[in-house]
């Protein structure tokens, strides 16, 4: 173990963190090594510190920093999938916020108190007791701090913006280990950067998020096959186009490959938000031929339904194109030649590969404005667009690195030209869904830019987000 890991052992022992301290051989080290969603992130820091509560977070953190050349991640879920995340670090200390995951409800203010380490299957669950549900993760062992840091879509941005727009009032640890609130009176600049900022400023300990009353939902989803892709891209589309005017439904548009399957399928996944049967704004898609699974049941059992983690080493890619039926139908394309090129390289056709279409509307900034506002810088985007994001999982970091990554930018290389030369490419990259190879910051716009480089140079004027907490987007690494 190298000096400065030592030092750093050395100084959360002394900031009074001793039995929240894990180190490699210890079983609680491996236990939450072994608890990321993916294999990817599984990097075997110096050090695990678990902090139970914001001023143990501020100990930490005035120990790493206290620790001259120490780095260090920050880790909520840890369900971001690739290894400069920022949710593990291979040379340096990680500190876990597991231990920080209660959500408490107020029934004054109507507002819910979330912590970042938990996870939404457990938020949901929590906040339905009081009758209430807030706006977050769309999957159940996605944490809240990552997701609310990177924007967060959920099953009700059509309706109230993004996640990061319910927040309302943010406790954050900065660098120095002061502890601060950020709202729209008190440290306003920090409270806006927040809002899609990811890890660039400081540690947020809780997230004060408006509540709206729950309700059950209508939910499910419809198992297509190849043979009806075309019906498939035009219900989709007929729902995309006539969301604007009517946001009472969530659609993801899935393909997906199963491991050694013979053929790829389709998951249309459909919820209506009201819990309303057969709903008028679904009608397109529920009439493709399909394996139907759909009933009525509340946000929280539905995230419950799949907890599966990946256990394989993941490569992700996003991209973000105008509403188009050709793109999407080249997309397809491409998926298929994509388990072709892989077949050919991994042994019995041993991998996963989902594609996600999803909407984003202009007319969604609306909602985020009249919250507030937030970094994302839609408000540049033109009209009706998609959102594709695409996994691939293998069973070997090596064929990760050296089969999948290259196949999936190969894969968005030729997509993205495709709708390029239809002029329909969209300058935005959801940051919760990049790859290392991709620069969402930069997609946000100057004006957003400025104010985080402001913000940063404010509160963490020794840089210590930036330079001490190497993973993840950095604000001051945007070209």
């Amino acid at each position: 173990m190298s000096s400065i890991a030592q030092s750093a052992i050395v100084n959360l022992k002394e900031a009074g963190l001793e039995d929240v301290l894990y180190i490699p051989g210890q079983q609680a080290y491996d236990t939450r090594e072994g608890s990321y969603w993916s294999l990817t992130p599984r990097l075997s820091p110096w050090a695990i510190v678990q902090p139970r509560n914001t001023e143990e977070v501020s100990k930490a953190v005035k120990a790493i920093v206290k620790t001259d050349s120490c780095k260090f991640a920050i880790r909520s879920g840890g369900h971001m999938s690739w290894h400069g995340a920022g949710n593990n670090i291979e040379d340096g200390v990680t500190i876990d916020l597991g231990l920080m995951a209660k959500t408490t409800y107020n029934s004054e203010t109507k507002l819910a108190s979330l912590q970042p380490g938990g996870r939404w299957t457990n938020v949901y669950a929590d906040v339905e007791k009081h009758g209430v549900m807030v706006a977050g993760g769309r999957e159940g062992l996605v944490g809240v701090g990552g997701l609310l840091t990177g924007g967060g879509l959920t099953f009700f941005t059509c309706r109230d913006g993004w996640g990061c727009d319910q927040v309302v009032n943010y406790e954050v640890v900065l660098a120095d280990g002061s502890i601060v609130e950020a709202n729209d009176t008190t440290n306003p600049d920090l409270f806006r950067v927040l809002k899609g900022g990811h890890n660039n400023f400081g540690i947020v300990t809780r997230f004060d998020m408006r509540t709206f009353e729950a309700k059950n939902i209508w939910d499910g989803n419809i198992v297509h096959s190849k043979a009806v892709t075309n019906e498939v891209i035009e219900a989709y589309v007929d729902f995309q186009t006539n969301l604007v005017d009517n946001p009472d439904s969530h659609v993801l548009a899935m393909w997906a490959y199963a491991p050694k399957a013979p053929e790829h399928f389709i998951n249309m996944i459909l919820t209506s938000l009201d819990g309303v049967e057969n709903t008028k704004s679904l009608q397109k898609i529920l009439t493709v031929p399909g394996q139907q699974n759909i009933k009525s049941k509340t946000i929280a059992s539905k995230v419950a339904e799949f907890l599966v983690p990946s256990g394989r080493y993941d490569s992700w890619l996003v991209l973000t194109f105008k509403l188009d039926g050709r793109i999407i139908q080249k997309a397809a394309a491409a998926f298929e030649v994509l388990i072709e090129e892989l077949g050919k390289s991994i042994p019995d056709s041993n991998f996963g590969i989902s594609m996600v279409f999803q909407p984003l509307l202009a007319s969604w900034t609306k909602n985020s404005a009249a919250k507030g506002g937030n970094m994302l810088g839609l408000e540049r985007i033109p009209g009706n667009c998609v959102i594709v994001v695409a996994t691939v999982e293998v069973e070997t970091l090596e064929l990760s690195n050296k089969v999948a990554t290259p196949a999936l930018k190969a894969m968005f290389g030729q997509i993205e030209s495709y709708a390029t030369s239809l002029d329909k490419n969209v300058d935005f990259l959801y940051l919760n869904y990049c790859g290392d190879s991709q620069d969402p910051l930069s997609t946000y716009g100057e004006e957003n830019l400025t104010k985080m480089r402001e913000a940063s140079a404010k509160y963490d004027p020794t840089g210590v987000f930036q330079e001490r907490v190497p993973g993840g987007f950095k604000i001051s690494k945007v070209k």
